[in-house]
Order: structure tokens, then sequence, then C-alpha cells
């Protein structure tokens, strides 16, 4: 076994967990709110950038924090994590920012 940092500059790790009647990051009653979606806005946006293989969208299961969700996770290289909860589609332009910087 070989242990390295992460091979991107930072990783979004985005809940796409659902749980029926309760208020889970992906259930679809969030619309375009729901992780899932918010997942493919994500990528959409790195792609534009041309950032592909340099920060890396991945779809998470559960975060145990549904209550505040949807939630998105941010990971650098150097092991410093940031977490936001109930997360929008509005929200997307400062998590694209906090991806970008540094």
């Amino acid at each position: 076994m070989k242990e390295s940092g992460i091979p991107f500059r930072k990783m979004a790790f985005v809940c796409v967990h659902e749980r029926a009647g309760e208020a889970a990051c992906a259930n679809a009653d969030r619309g375009e709110d729901s992780g899932a979606n918010l997942v493919e806005l994500l990528r959409e946006e790195i792609h534009k950038r041309g950032l592909k293989g340099k920060i890396r969208v991945v779809k998470s299961g559960c975060l145990d924090v549904c209550a505040a969700g949807p939630n998105v996770m941010i990971f650098d290289g150097e092991g410093k994590a940031v977490y936001f909860s109930r997360v929008t589609a509005g929200d997307l332009p400062a998590i694209i920012a906090a991806l970008v910087s540094g």
C-alpha cells in the first residue's frame, strides 16, 4: 500500500443520500436544490472553467447531518476542510469560489 495526499487540488463531497419522509440531502422534493442536482451543477462549472482533473466533485453518502442538508464538504490537498450546510443552487457561486481559491 502506498499512502499519499489527495490527487486533486480540492475535492467537494456533496451528500446525495435519500431518506424517505425526512429532509435528506438528495430527496427529489428539493428540486434544483437536491444534492444530486448540486453535484451536476458544480461539475458543469468546474468543467467550464477548465479545472477538470484539478478539482473533483464527488457524490457522497450520508454525512449524518441530514437536518442541515443539503451538505457539501470541501477538502484541500493540505487536509483542511470547510463544511457548507443548507446549500441551495443560489449558494453555488460561493462554493465555486471556495473550490477555485488557493
